[in-house]
């Protein structure tokens, strides 16, 4: 099972949601949080901020973890992690990435997005909003 460290970026009240490539091999055109496979020997934290910076160019802090869930038909645990962004504004790197950002509350994406629109991850955040709305 790959761990996946799951940006989930907060700022002025909104978050960062992000739209797949049409070129990943996973959910491809999808809604998802920027994410990262965990390496080994490398801390949860460690991958968010590489991922940030990575993704994104943007340095970020760790805040808080939000929860962990297993998605074992896919083979994968997602640690979703709350964080700040230090400097910079995030922005798309590469297309074959991420092909679109968008900053809403998790309510008004909810709002605006159907299951057949985002990712495993954000459906079961849907499901959870005692998550989110701490």
């Amino acid at each position: 099972m790959k761990n996946h460290a799951v940006i989930v970026l907060h700022d002025h009240g909104k978050v960062l949601f992000v739209k797949r490539s049409a070129a990943k091999k996973s959910l491809p055109n999808m809604w998802a949080f920027p994410s990262g496979t965990i390496e080994e020997g490398e801390s949860k934290e460690i991958t968010l901020v590489r991922e940030a910076k990575e993704e994104l160019g943007v340095d970020v802090k760790f805040e808080k973890d939000l929860a962990s869930v297993e998605l074992e038909d896919l083979g994968a645990r997602l640690y979703f992690m709350q964080c700040s962004m230090i400097n910079n504004q995030p922005i798309v790197f590469d297309e074959s990435e991420i092909q679109q950002i968008v900053w809403l509350s998790f309510e008004d994406f909810f709002k605006k997005f159907k299951d057949e629109e985002i990712g495993h991850g954000l459906i079961y955040l849907r499901n959870h909003p005692e998550i989110w709305t701490n």
